[in-house]
């Protein structure tokens, strides 16, 4: 994995355990089925990500961060 890639994850599970993933989703006008398809999980789970009641593996949450389109600017953000 690339430092890039790494600091995306790490953004990823920042923003979902900060409670802030569900503003992220909503604010780029996509469902929990249009992020869940995209990545190809259950709705459910991303759901309990949203809710904080799991966190993503390293994978799904690049995958997460793909289908979001988080960027280096939100990884600022984020910490």
């Amino acid at each position: 994995m690339t430092p890039a890639e790494l600091q995306r994850i790490t953004t990823a599970r920042t923003l979902i355990t900060k409670g802030e993933a569900r503003q992220h989703r909503a604010a780029r006008h996509l469902s929990l089925q249009d992020v869940a398809d995209s990545i190809g999980i259950s709705r459910s789970t991303i759901h309990r990500w949203e809710t904080g009641t799991s966190i993503p593996s390293a994978a799904n949450a690049l995958r997460w961060a793909d289908a979001l389109g988080i960027t280096e600017e939100d990884t600022c953000q984020a910490e």
